[in-house]
């Protein structure tokens, strides 16, 4: 149908409000499963140190009437620490820009704050579940803080292990070096994580959760195992709902909670951690903080920043599978 003539239009108008809504959406996620479950911990160095102990291995004991009580040797405890990493962020912000009308929030500098501090707490996640070695720093390097991947090095497994090295901590330089992964990569299978979580057991460890990638943490769902049909809630749903993904690994060595599976964003895609969080810690020499920075012109600068390290309590308490298939 035609439009009559002289029909006033929007097309030729230049008085029309924008129509622009008053909220940003932002899709990039911020959960940080390690970082959030660790125990907090407070460093007063930049080598934050802790001591690790074990007892005796369990021994036939029997003793004549009447004998002489002789003392039995007793090892000295081992001293392993990590290295304090500087994380930060700053915003600078234009004085125009901070003082005209923006959509979404009245202070810009105020918005970037809030982004940069959900930056850095992913970038911290990143830092404490990768395969970093440890480094000291020095006047013109910065320190950097051995990942989780680097400090597991009692209980590793791979289907294939050609190649694969775990040195861990080393007692006598207090080095903390990169692992090398196995040549092969593989599907994760439920028999060899079986063989990982008796391991952890046998160590003495009591781990209650495994962290993987996407596509490993879908994999798992796929394990046989002994399967229930439902999960404890089902039956309250009221609606039909497909069951495809498990929450809980019950095994023979797990307690009575079993290993909860969780997915990380922030690992490396190729390395399922299973950790007992009793034995892992994030140790702040300074916690989040912002500051102002000094003025230079006509903007604005701040910076959000914090000083930690990762505290692996104990490192024969968890476990790694590692050269995992990633697609």
């Amino acid at each position: 149908m035609a439009v009559p003539t002289n029909t006033t239009q929007t097309y030729t108008r230049v008085n029309i409000r924008e129509d622009l809504g008053d909220v940003i959406y932002s899709i990039s996620p911020v959960d940080t499963p390690v970082l959030t479950m660790a125990k907090k911990m407070t460093a007063t160095a930049k080598l934050h140190e802790w001591n690790i102990d074990s007892l005796a291995n369990a021994a036939s004991n029997k003793h004549v009437e009447g004998d002489d009580d002789a003392a039995v040797a007793s090892a000295a405890t081992v001293r392993p620490g990590n290295r304090t990493q500087i994380l930060k962020k700053t915003a600078s912000v234009a004085g125009s820009l901070e003082s005209v009308d923006s959509a979404g929030f009245k202070s810009q500098m105020a918005y970037q704050m809030q982004k940069r501090s959900k930056e850095l707490k992913r970038d911290l996640e990143f830092a404490l579940t990768q395969n970093a070695a440890l480094a000291a720093g020095d006047a013109s390097t910065a320190a950097q803080m051995a990942g989780l991947e680097s400090w597991i090095s009692t209980n590793v497994v791979a289907k294939r292990e050609t190649g694969m090295q775990n040195p861990g901590f080393n007692a006598a330089n207090g080095s903390v070096a990169a692992p090398t992964d196995p040549t092969n990569s593989d599907a994760i299978e439920e028999a060899t994580f079986k063989t990982l979580i008796a391991e952890c057991w046998e160590s003495g460890g009591e781990p209650d959760v495994l962290i993987a990638g996407s596509f490993n943490r879908q994999a798992i769902s796929g394990f046989t195992g002994i399967a229930t049909l439902y999960r404890d809630t089902a039956p309250a749903l009221d609606r039909a709902s497909i069951m495809g993904s498990a929450d809980i690994y019950v095994s023979d060595f797990s307690g009575q909670g079993g290993i909860k599976i969780m997915a990380n964003r922030f690992m490396r895609a190729k390395t399922a951690l299973l950790l007992d969080f009793e034995m892992l810690g994030v140790a702040y020499l300074r916690p989040f903080q912002t500051y102002e920075l000094g003025k230079t012109g006509d903007n604005e600068k701040r910076t959000v920043m914090c000083e930690a390290t990762l505290a692996v309590l104990n490192e024969a308490a968890h476990g790694k599978y590692v050269g995992l298939t990633t697609s």
